[in-house]
């Protein structure tokens, strides 16, 4: 019964996995990244194309209050020495959790498997604001 609450209690991510994660632990923050990986993730981006650490504030639908505030957030990973876990999550009108895996490859870490995640579409003009006028033909 122990080995079957085991098996329910794993993560999503590691029943379809590219690499193994010896003796991995538990993520609890981005800065636990590498920084490399910290970059594929666009950490250092300001806004809605950014990333919000676990349990930080983010836009989780697509009406953006605060601009300022990230469409992702990492939700929870698993780092080993060469293979990484993660799931992120990312807002709008489609919420969903995104499943991400990095492998360090030849001193460098790529992402291997998982969606490729995009900076988030632009924002439309608010209230009281004209869009550019369209050019002359």
């Amino acid at each position: 019964m122990m080995m079957l609450a085991a098996v329910f209690a794993a993560p999503a991510y590691a029943q379809d996995t590219h690499c193994e994660i010896a003796q991995a632990r538990e993520l609890a923050s981005l800065n636990d990244l590498p920084a490399q990986v910290q970059d594929l993730l666009e950490r250092s981006v300001v806004g809605t194309g950014g990333i919000s650490d676990i349990g930080g504030k983010f836009n989780a639908s697509d009406a953006i209050v605060d601009a300022s505030v990230p469409m992702r957030r990492l939700k929870s990973g698993q780092v080993g020495a060469d293979c990484i876990h993660l799931a992120i999550e990312r807002g709008g009108i489609g919420y969903s959790v995104q499943q991400a895996e990095y492998q360090l490859v030849d001193g460098a870490w790529v992402q291997i498997a998982g969606k490729r995640l995009k900076k988030a579409p632009p924002l439309a003009p608010t209230a009281g604001t004209r869009p550019a006028a369209a050019p002359p033909r």
